[in-house]
């Protein structure tokens, strides 16, 4: 998957040919110039690298200004491992931070280059050449007027919903709209059979906007009560810009259509602007709350790593004064023995029970006494030789029992 803004792919496909770049980017030629298409992004004509190789002269077309609402950066390919959020965050961080979006165009600008290339707007008072949208209302509502036997059930059961003079002039002004915006270049929506949710797209942006009277409310059956007569007055809101347009003394919206459809426009690229500087900011957070993240992480590994300190010095010192109690009892018991054996006199504690106490007392004093099996490991800490079981004594009476 490889990001590549606007202008950066314009260079390159008329640096290289379009089949040597869609190889190098994981894509087929066919694939990279419709990613071209929908950027306007103009690529050389078939024959222009021969023409160019042979010295002949050859033009490259410019890059036309962005469209409003069309992303600046393109995707080209897909990429099967992709995370909502990073599986590491480390890895993260290491990427180049966010950069701000900035545009050296202003809205006043993009206004004017849309109104320059727009065109005359009109308002369109039959259905004669309505928009495909808009004819699939009619076509449904046709049903609906007849309700045959074998129609769809939300059909059946309904009345026509553009019956009223109020409905078809609503009906009107949206063909009208969505007819210059079709014409415009950019294509309409409408996601239910009222046609009250409906828009359009600009770019790679949704538009929606709502065309109704003030006092229009959804029932508990769905469908909208709104005035029948078509005088009522009419409010049409862009839900972006919050730009509105109402009947009223200066004239009806559809005196302003041209207005309307230019505002609409716009509001792609504003809605794209807002979008891009809203990602930027989350982005920016996101990094933020990354490094808060991991440096939250250390300081807990730091404090992990101070207590596990902490409890070897602590074990390490109780093994210390383990040894140090073991080497004092063998310590007393050799001198006990020592005493003992001058107790005896030479003689006695040289042979017999004696003798048999002794050397038993003294393998007592050898097994306790670490001494003789510290063993100093490469982390400096003392380990201990495993122990020999001392020899049982076949007498209990010569160990002083």
């Amino acid at each position: 998957m490889t990001s590549i803004s606007r202008e950066a792919l314009y260079d390159l496909v008329w640096t290289e040919s379009v089949r040597t770049i869609a190889q190098r980017m994981g894509v087929s030629d066919v694939w990279l110039k419709k990613c071209c298409s929908k950027a306007d992004i103009p690529v050389p004509d078939r024959g222009y690298w021969a023409k160019l190789r042979a010295g002949k002269t050859v033009v490259r077309r410019k890059l036309p200004p962005r469209s409003p609402g069309m992303a600046t950066d393109l995707t080209i390919g897909t990429d099967g491992r992709q995370y909502w959020w990073s599986p590491n965050p480390e890895a993260e961080l290491a990427t180049p931070p966010p950069t701000e979006p900035t545009f050296a165009e202003p809205i006043e600008g993009v206004s004017a280059r849309v109104d320059q290339s727009l065109g005359k707007v009109r308002f369109v008072r039959d259905f004669g050449s309505a928009h495909n949208l808009i004819r699939h209302l009619l076509d449904e509502d046709e049903l609906r007027r007849l309700k045959p036997s074998d129609a769809h059930y939300r059909l059946r059961y309904s009345d026509p919903f553009f019956d009223s003079p109020f409905e078809r002039r609503r009906l009107r002004i949206l063909n009208s709209l969505f007819l210059a915006l079709n014409k415009a270049g950019y294509q309409s929506w409408l996601n239910d059979p009222q046609a009250r949710n409906i828009g359009v797209t600009i770019g790679s942006q949704k538009i929606s906007f709502a065309l109704d009277h003030a006092r229009a409310r959804a029932q508990a059956n769905g469908r909208v009560q709104a005035p029948r007569e078509a005088y009522e007055i009419l409010r049409l809101e862009i839900s972006t810009t919050g730009g509105c347009w109402t009947d009223d003394d200066s004239g009806r919206i559809e005196d302003r259509l041209r207005e309307i459809v230019l505002k609409l426009i716009v509001a792609g690229e504003v809605q794209y602007r807002a979008n891009a500087q809203r990602a930027y900011e989350n982005a920016y957070r996101r990094r933020a709350e990354l490094e808060r993240m991991l440096a939250e992480q250390r300081a807990e590994a730091i404090r992990l790593a101070r207590e596990k300190a902490v409890t070897a010095e602590a074990k390490r010192r109780k093994t210390l004064l383990r040894m140090a109690a073991g080497h004092r009892d063998a310590q007393d018991i050799r001198a006990f023995v020592d005493a003992a054996i001058e107790a005896f006199g030479p003689d006695t504690a040289k042979e017999g029970p004696a003798a048999d106490w002794t050397a038993w007392a003294l393998g007592v004093a050898d097994q306790i006494d670490p001494v003789g099996r510290l063993h100093i490991a490469e982390d400096g800490t003392v380990a201990e030789k495993p122990l020999v079981a001392p020899a049982a004594d076949p007498s209990p009476n010569s160990q002083g029992e």
